[in-house]
């Protein structure tokens, strides 16, 4: 199992994920899918299957355009100083025996009108080659929004 998390690369895409929630995204008007794409790119295949709850996204282009759609109420939390990340973190990975990688991940988010707040979810990655080339976000309903998720995933 090991060897499977050594080729898959995870420990720094998981890595990657963390720096980019440190990202200031105060610095003026900001393309979150041109950002992530910077950050994200060397780990993801150009035709990866992403899923998010239902809906399945083909290629990079439209995965980050997707999952900057499902940030952007948080970030713009975060610009108008109401929330702010306190703890981002792997809470569990789990190899199973065909060699995808379930990680569980808390986020908490402290803010000025309440208490810290955990929101979790589980990613699915299949790897091949050192690219992520399937990817399945799920239980992710804590950020859902009118314009996001459905309510049931």
């Amino acid at each position: 199992m090991e060897e499977i998390l050594k080729h898959s690369r995870e420990v720094q895409l998981n890595k990657a994920l963390l720096d980019f929630c440190h990202t200031d995204f105060m610095m003026g008007p900001v393309d979150l899918a041109l950002l992530a794409a910077q950050a994200f790119d060397p780990f993801y295949s150009d035709d990866v299957a992403f899923w998010v709850g239902h809906d399945l996204f083909i290629g990079t282009d439209n995965t980050w355009r997707s999952l900057a759609a499902q940030i952007e109420p948080l970030i713009t939390l975060f610009e108008m100083g109401m929330a702010k990340v306190e703890s981002l973190r792997v809470e569990q990975t789990i190899i199973d025996h065909e060699g995808q990688i379930y990680t569980l991940w808390e986020l908490t988010l402290a803010g000025v009108y309440g208490n810290p707040q955990p929101l979790r979810w589980k990613t699915i990655r299949l790897w091949k080659n050192g690219m992520v080339v399937a990817e399945r976000i799920y239980e992710f309903n804590a950020l859902r929004t009118e314009r996001s998720l459905p309510a049931t995933i």
